[in-house]
């Protein structure tokens, strides 16, 4: 990653430390099924693990993939809740 993107890293890693406890509190006390909400939570945070996994991979090409993965991840992540809050 170029110096000219390191500044978009604070920014995934505010998004990281807001939706991870937004989804992990969804997941475990939110109202509705609890299969169904853990279902979508947990597939959430493994694609947000694979992203990561790319994001840190020696080819460049991964990296951007992992980088605008994990943003479009994260997004979803804090969404989720909202979307699914009376429906899941």
């Amino acid at each position: 990653m170029t110096h000219g993107g390191g500044g978009a890293l604070y920014l995934l890693l505010i998004l990281i430390l807001v939706s991870i406890p937004v989804t992990l509190i969804w997941l475990f006390h939110g109202q509705g099924n609890a299969r169904k909400r853990r279902a979508i939570g947990f597939s959430q945070i493994a694609i947000f693990a694979i992203a990561i996994i790319l994001f840190f991979s020696g080819v460049s090409y991964l990296q951007n993939i992992g980088f605008v993965a994990g943003f479009i991840v994260l997004i979803a992540m804090l969404i989720t809740p909202v979307v699914f809050k009376n429906r899941v």
